[in-house]
């Protein structure tokens, strides 16, 4: 489709230029006007300035090579617990420490903050009885 660079739309009649292949079904074009939008390859027809509206010719096929995911910075199965979103439950049983009683009251803390979150680790130390330091030094928690 890039060899010929002027199309004229089916439904319009409008004369287009080509300017690349969006994915399998539409194409950017940009109108006389200059303003760019997206049409569907079924519409588009070929034309020549000289000898008018040419045959309609298949679409050559899109290869879209697959796209390698990035190396993950943080890594995806992070095992720390986020403070700002775990229940009380999930509080109890992963920080070692820390029994349903106090998992309770650090939610109900968390509930009582503005915008119901921690903004730091040292509002954590408002509940007693809790080794946060250790905590903090083991990476077993955070917020976010």
């Amino acid at each position: 489709m890039a060899e010929h660079k002027l199309f004229q739309d089916e439904r319009t009649g409008k004369l287009v230029e080509f300017i690349s292949k969006h994915d399998k079904e539409y194409a950017m074009v940009k109108d006389a006007a200059g303003v760019i939008t997206y049409l569907s390859l079924e519409q588009l027809v070929p034309y020549d300035r000289d000898k008018g509206r040419m045959a309609k010719i298949k679409a050559p096929e899109l290869q879209i090579p697959e796209e390698q995911a990035p190396d993950a910075v943080v890594p995806i199965e992070d095992t720390r617990l986020n403070l700002n979103t775990a229940p009380a439950e999930q509080i109890a049983k992963r920080l070692p420490g820390v029994g349903f009683a106090t998992a309770k009251k650090i939610v109900e803390l968390r509930m009582s903050l503005s915008g119901e979150r921690f903004a730091n680790l040292k509002q954590l130390e408002n509940i007693p009885r809790v080794n946060w330091d250790q905590l903090i030094a083991e990476d077993l928690i955070f917020i976010s």
